[in-house]
């Protein structure tokens, strides 16, 4: 299969700092000028619905850590403590050994967010009312997106509260380490918190075996089956970052987007019912997880362009959410959008396991704070996080009225 090398006709790079408050524009120019474009560095990017979705549904193309994360590692080099920790989980493993991962890790998730609605809006009510009280200051990731997500993730998985701090931390620091071209600095800090955590799991899984854990990882613990406990232990930290990060970050995304699209707001606060599609809207318009990688196991074509055996692609889900050929009018949010064949979560085998909890906890999040406020303004500007694979916020100031 013969191809030219890296192409030079996108002079915008779509991980750069700069574009994390609006990298659309940049996703738009690559999608018109070259929708398949393969980077100074070796892999491909890709921009297209189309495109993106066959990538993640070819069973030609594969989640391995160890190409995806540290392709230019050799044979006798000492593995990365995260590559080791994610190739070992669900986020990392190819079919058949995939749905030995999902089984368990989805039935003790169905079964834990039973009756977790009313517990996760008492929390959000509770969040409102502190907000309400700050006349000055009041920051909806510090004060209210990134508590709610970690209050509930630690009782979902039957954590102990105390421990919620260093999880946070160990949390983003992992998230950190997995960003295109990620800098050293990053992949150290990265590898430092995924021991940590491997450690605290440990520690976690064999109390569940003694008899003194509940929640989502007790029931994992119980229904492991042929899972290792490494498997365990990186299922469960997976669980647990991406669950945080992604929810954390579906609910500031979206409540800028509303807060920016004030009639929208209105829409929502007159039609509570809207939040079901609303949400689907919110993920499409700009939702958290922004990209993904794949890299391919034989020589294949994607409209049109060759790509060899062993490359890998950065399938751009947050451009791909914006394609005019599979959205009408893609950059207008519409919260009564009918039909939303997202990409907000993935799609394929590897849809995001834990989509159907952070969309539990973004559509309660959402409407508790709308119902329990009068009036939200902006109070300046945002301001987003480092990282790219997950886009978010970390800071959100407003002011809110009863």
């Amino acid at each position: 299969m013969s191809r030219s090398g890296p192409s030079t006709l996108i002079p915008l790079n779509p991980f750069d700092r700069r574009a994390r408050p609006d990298p659309y524009p940049i996703y738009q120019y690559m999608r018109t000028v070259e929708p398949v474009h393969q980077s100074p560095v070796g892999f491909w990017i890709l921009t297209r619905y189309d495109d993106c979705l066959t990538v993640l549904t070819d069973k030609r193309w594969s989640h391995d850590a160890d190409r995806i994360l540290e392709p230019q590692r050799g044979e006798d080099d000492p593995v990365d403590p995260t590559v080791r920790l994610l190739r070992a989980s669900i986020e990392f493993s190819d079919p058949p050994l995939h749905a030995r991962h999902r089984r368990p890790l989805e039935a003790a998730m169905k079964s834990s967010m039973r009756g977790s609605t009313a517990r996760i809006a008492r929390v959000a009510g509770d969040l409102v009312e502190l907000l309400r009280e700050k006349e000055t200051g009041a920051d909806l990731m510090r004060d209210y997106a990134m508590p709610l997500a970690l209050v509930a993730l630690t009782d979902i998985m039957g954590l102990p509260s105390a421990d919620r701090g260093q999880l946070q931390r160990w949390s983003r620091e992992l998230v950190s380490g997995l960003d295109p071209g990620v800098k050293p600095g990053s992949v150290m800090t990265a590898a430092g918190a995924a021991t940590a955590m491997v450690e605290y799991m440990l520690d976690q899984v064999e109390s569940s075996r003694n008899g003194a854990a509940t929640g989502l990882l007790g029931r994992v613990v119980s229904k492991a089956g042929k899972l290792r406990t490494w498997d365990l232990i990186a299922d469960l930290t997976v669980f647990f970052v991406i669950g945080v990060e992604t929810s954390t970050g579906l609910i500031g995304n979206s409540l800028l987007a509303l807060l920016r699209h004030p009639e929208q707001m209105q829409k929502l606060r007159a039609r509570p019912e809207l939040i079901v599609s609303g949400l689907e809207e919110l993920i499409r318009f700009d939702g958290p997880i922004h990209l993904t990688a794949r890299v391919t196991n034989e020589d294949v074509l994607i409209a049109g362009t060759p790509i060899a055996a062993g490359e890998q692609a950065i399938v751009l889900l947050g451009a791909a959410d914006r394609d005019p050929s599979r959205f009408s009018d893609p950059d207008r949010l519409d919260l009564s959008r009918s039909e939303n064949p997202h990409l907000g979560f993935g799609g394929g085998t590897h849809t995001c396991f834990a989509a159907p909890f952070a969309k539990l906890l973004g559509g309660v999040a959402i409407s508790t704070l709308l119902a329990r406020s009068d009036k939200i303004e902006l109070a300046g500007e945002p301001a987003w996080s480092d990282t790219v694979t997950v886009r978010s916020l970390r800071r959100l100031p407003v002011t809110i009225r009863s």
